[in-house]
């Protein structure tokens, strides 16, 4: 009746799970059933005895190996995602849930289940990014394994910390390194993060001198502070004294989105000024404060789109050659805007929260207004350039009613330009390029803005048929500052001129970078150097091109 009973609950497990383990204290194998032999390539009976920590795969073995201490003394694992040691070069994802059973001699159960649903949340081996330099993983990559980990630590009964440091000095030092020394330096430094981070893999590269890392409460932050400022001076005899703050990463109350986000705002806060995080603060509360702020921005953005509570500024964007203004950029400028808060901020926080489609129909129906108010005062000027989120040309409403205010104003095609952000990536790039040629087959033209901030930028370029390029800032100032950059800014400048693609680059702030650039052959600049952002864009009439 026994065996009739352990059968009737194997049988019920397997509802469940595909694979189910009995573990002693020591973590070894008492009994195993299920798929082991297609997931594993043993049999059940061959891994009994076994460590089961040898049937998980290195890079998540610490990992696993926390979890199970975690929940020795009262926790319980809910659907940790861990990668099993398969056959051959496989490595199956399964989530792995389970608690200890006192009243079975203190045994561990555990049930892992294969689910093709975890790929959504689950970055893939192949997915996963790292700093070349430091090993780490990059941030997009850390926000997202460090939320993960933290609840289901959390949940195994743990107390997971999150450490964010900045190392001031380290970006000026590693500059004056090779190639060969500045790796070895940030190698130190990634391995220091990578053994004190949960599991062994939770640490990231947030910026060239800021790192954060996910760990147990037993780890002394300082003690790793200390062990990154020996091992600089150890090797390069250089003084290094990073500035660490740390947070109890608790999840109490949240969804695991709301942790993401609140790792995410916790990390970038302090890559951006570290002085202003409380280090006595949880992630609750920081993320609390963050909700608080969202929901004030959120109404801001809501007022401004229905009154129309901004203006427009005119940026000049000229002619490399003649120096004389070939376009201009509308920017916004917001009435009663919180002090501290830049309109980039509140376009990002725009497309977070699903409603940056309604401020750029705002902004496009004021920037035609105030250009047709413009021309009736002082008479024709150059066209101008309209900032589109790729979120609003990917949405069919905005489109449609885009089309809809272009053919109510009547204004001329050759007059408008749109310049598609890379703030968010495009996922749907062959239906986005329907839609950009759907304009330009009117003659409108299109601007790929931000080029060279991100590995898409290639991506979009391949995918999108547009008349102009404008390269980010950091490209151009990096082209200013070195061979190298001016190299790779010419490059890319020939590379777009090859497929009929006119440049243009931002941030060209005096006369020596203006001539770099147009070393590098790019036709058009923009930057103090051109000119400031103006709300009367006729102070610059005197250089408007001929033939307007």
């Amino acid at each position: 009746m026994a065996d009739r009973e352990r059968d009737r609950f194997v049988a019920l497990a397997f509802c469940r799970a595909d694979l189910l383990f009995e573990l002693d204290d020591d973590h070894d194998v008492v009994f195993a059933a299920g798929a082991t032999s297609v997931l594993l390539g043993q049999p059940p009976e061959a891994l009994t005895g076994r460590n089961f920590l040898e049937l998980v795969a290195d890079t998540d073995r610490g990992l696993a190996g926390e979890m199970l201490n975690a929940a020795r003394a009262q926790g319980r694992i809910d659907d940790v995602v861990v990668r099993l040691n398969g056959t051959g070069l496989r490595r199956p994802n399964v989530a792995m849930a389970g608690y200890r059973v006192p009243d079975f001699d203190g045994h561990f159960f555990l049930a892992l289940k294969m689910e093709p649903a975890l790929q959504a949340h689950r970055l893939d081996e192949d997915e996963i990014k790292r700093d070349a330099d430091s090993g780490l993983l990059d941030e997009g990559s850390y926000v997202t394994l460090a939320a993960e980990r933290a609840l289901a630590f959390k949940r195994a009964g743990g107390r997971p910390q999150i450490t964010v440091l900045k190392v001031d000095t380290l970006d000026d030092m590693t500059r004056s390194l090779g190639a060969s020394d500045r790796k070895k330096v940030m190698g130190a430094v990634g391995d220091i993060l990578a053994q004190h981070s949960l599991g062994g893999g939770t640490a990231g590269r947030i910026s060239d001198n800021s790192f954060s890392y996910l760990h147990r409460d037993d780890v002394d932050p300082e003690e790793v502070s200390s062990m990154i400022s020996q091992a600089a001076k150890k090797l390069f005899n250089a003084d290094v004294k990073p500035l660490a703050h740390t947070l109890d990463a608790d999840g109490a109350g949240l969804g695991e989105h709301q942790v993401a986000k609140a790792i995410a705002h916790t990390i970038r806060a302090f890559s951006e000024n570290s002085a202003g995080l409380d280090k006595k603060k949880s992630i609750a509360q920081v993320l609390k404060g963050l909700v608080s702020d969202t929901i004030e921005n959120v109404a801001y953005i809501r007022k401004v789109v229905a009154g129309r509570d901004f203006d427009m500024a005119f940026m000049p964007v000229c002619d490399m050659r003649l120096e004389r203004v070939q376009h201009f950029e509308a920017l916004t400028r917001y009435r009663d805007v919180k002090a501290g808060t830049s309109p980039y901020h509140l376009f990002c926080l725009a497309e977070e929260v699903g409603i940056v489609h309604e401020l750029d129909l705002a902004v496009c129906e004021t920037t035609i207004q105030t250009m047709n108010n413009l021309v009736r005062k002082n008479g024709l000027m150059p066209s101008v350039a309209i900032n589109l989120s790729g979120l609003s040309i990917s949405n069919p409403q905005f489109v449609e009613a885009l089309k809809k205010l272009l053919q109510k104003t009547g204004v001329p095609p050759r007059k408008l330009m749109f310049e598609i952000t890379e703030s968010v990536k495009i996922e749907q790039l062959t239906e986005v390029n329907a839609v950009i040629q759907s304009f330009r087959e009117r003659g409108f033209r299109f601007c790929l803005d931000d080029f060279g901030s991100g590995a898409a930028s290639f991506d979009y370029l391949n995918a999108l048929d547009v008349d102009i390029v404008k390269f980010d800032g950091p490209v151009v100032k990096r082209a200013c500052s070195s061979q190298k950059g001016s190299d790779l800014l010419s490059a890319m400048a020939k590379m777009c001129a090859s497929m009929g693609i006119r440049t243009a680059a931002e941030m060209v702030e005096d006369k020596r970078m203006a001539g770099r650039v147009y070393q590098c052959s790019v036709d058009y600049g923009q930057g103090w150097y051109f000119g400031k952002p103006d709300f009367d864009p006729f102070i610059y009439q005197d250089r408007f091109m001929a033939g307007l």
